[in-house]
């Protein structure tokens, strides 16, 4: 069976040496900052996969009965705690912030 899809190109663009942008260091500057951020983010969302679950194991541990909704929600030292099991869905509120009412 013939694969379907664009087909190959035969010939190389011409590589465009001496043209650049006017504003090629600003360019630079930016995509290096961009580039950190991105990493930066990357690694801030594997540390927050990582507490998750550590969050999660030790609710599991606390042998806490959900409520009527299926949720598990309790309050200790000005957190608000929501756990939706089904969904491994965790929220984490202080006193300050707005709990959503389900």
């Amino acid at each position: 069976m013939a694969k379907r899809g664009r087909p190959k190109m035969t010939e190389d663009q011409e590589m465009l040496i001496d043209v650049r942008p006017k504003n090629e260091k600003e360019i630079i500057a930016k995509a290096k900052a961009y580039k950190a951020v991105v990493a930066e983010r990357q690694s801030l969302s594997q540390d927050e996969v990582q507490l998750k679950g550590e969050l999660l194991e030790l609710i599991k541990a606390a042998d806490l009965q959900p409520m009527e909704d299926g949720k598990i929600r309790f309050t200790v030292d000005g957190f608000t705690i929501i756990v939706t099991p089904r969904d491994m869905l965790v929220q984490v509120k202080s006193n300050d912030d707005e709990v959503p009412q389900d």
